[in-house]
């Protein structure tokens, strides 16, 4: 919660009681600190009813008008949040926050004309206000004010120049201007600074391509077109994983012990790379079967990518107990553990034991060429060069095996 949130209350609390007004505003100071609290702590029912009580009492108080606007626009109460950040703006004109309030709420309704105004404001009052250039941005896209939309979003980039959204935004105001170059210039750097499996740009760059290849010679047309179609493709398969994954939270959410549910999410968690959040869902996995190997195997998999060895070597370990004794059908399973496990040691600096691992998984599987070259590489980090050069040998060798049978 932001600083002036504590300025605020404190600036309620301090001011002079007396007499029958005194009872008044003590029960409007109660209102307003239950308020806060409900803030704080994200319920955001109770903070509307705390505040909308604490202004029945006493009504004229910009900060709480505006505070009960961002309790409103928590539960997308859009209209409300919208007139309670009027009321505000009514007793401060110039209150920075509320007219950026006021215009992400009209933004939110689709109302990108009335988003403008209080946007420009902002920035007029606050030239640094990075979150106000982005909004305003994103408005005249939307209102297809597309060079308009070049010179906001590019200041929103000069204060903010990671921001993956904004790129995105330029890239489509650049698109609409037929400024190709710059749009996939655009695009990419989306793609760059934006979340793993960012969809939206591939579908940018794909147009982009395609509209380019109608303004070249024959000789790069065809290559235009071949990206297009490339970009097409990565655009349609994340729109599928991210139905796919819209549909398993759904159907987690609303049978919270299917377990077949639960670990197809953790599939496709762990195929996207999304680690954090496929620890959390493997976590139930585990709570709902607490035997079944493979989730560990998974939850040392995706704690070792997040960098955390520790747990991610107990949770392999784990696997290891719930797999043995040892099968002919859990052999390339154990193998694959111990590899994991001797990674997780190896990342704690815990040679001796890393290198028992990678043995055990190269004794279970010994075809395996990346288990060759983990082991070559701890080698090598030792200084013990013969056994190095030796699993590097074996990995070259397995390798060029496997590809030959492909």
């Amino acid at each position: 919660m932001p600083k002036y949130l504590t300025i605020t209350l404190l600036l309620c609390l301090c001011w002079p009681l007396a007499g029958h007004g005194a009872d008044a505003h003590r029960i409007y100071v109660q209102h307003v600190e239950h308020g806060f609290a409900s803030l704080f702590q994200g319920d955001n029912q109770g903070a509307i009813a705390a505040f909308e009580a604490a202004l029945a009492s006493e009504s004229e108080h910009y900060e709480i008008h505006h505070y009960l606007g961002m309790a409103y626009a928590q539960e997308q109460f859009w209209k409300k949040a919208v007139d309670a950040y009027q009321r505000s703006l009514a007793l401060m004109p110039d209150n920075i926050e509320a007219l950026y309030s006021l215009g992400v709420a009209h933004f939110r309704m689709d109302a990108w004309e009335a988003a403008v105004a209080p946007l420009q404001q902002v920035v007029a009052l606050s030239p640094q206000h990075a979150r106000g250039y982005e909004v305003l941005g994103k408005a005249q896209v939307k209102l297809r004010k597309y060079a308009d939309a070049v010179d906001t979003l590019t200041k929103a980039l000069a204060l903010k120049p990671n921001a993956a959204g904004t790129y995105q935004e330029l890239g489509t105001a650049y698109l609409n201007l037929k400024a190709y170059p710059e749009a996939i210039e655009n695009f990419k750097l989306a793609l760059q600074f934006g979340p793993v499996r960012y969809a939206e740009p591939h579908y940018g760059l794909g147009t982009a391509y395609l509209r380019l290849s109608t303004t070249v010679g024959a000789p790069s047309r065809a290559g235009y077109r071949e990206k297009s179609r490339e970009e097409m493709r990565i655009y349609q398969q994340l729109q599928k994983e991210y139905a796919e994954y819209e549909r398993l939270s759904r159907l987690t959410r609303t049978e919270p012990k299917n377990l077949e549910g639960w670990a197809s999410l953790a599939s496709l968690l762990i195929y996207q790379k999304n680690y954090a959040e496929a620890v959390r869902v493997l976590q139930k996995c585990i709570e709902l079967a607490p035997n079944e190997a493979n989730f560990y195997h998974g939850l040392s998999q995706a704690f070792v990518n997040l960098n955390y060895p520790k747990p991610a070597a107990e949770a392999a370990q784990k696997a290891i107990q719930l797999l043995k004794p040892v099968s002919e059908s859990s052999r390339a399973r154990l193998a694959v553990l111990y590899n994991t496990l001797g990674s997780a040691y190896a990342m704690q600096g815990d040679a001796q034991n890393a290198v028992g691992a990678y043995r055990k998984a190269i004794e279970l599987n010994d075809e395996q060429p990346y288990f060759h070259l983990n082991l070559a590489k701890l080698y090598e980090s030792l200084g013990r060069h013969e056994l190095a050069q030796e699993h590097y040998r074996a990995y070259e060798h397995y390798k060029k095996m496997a590809e030959q049978q492909e």
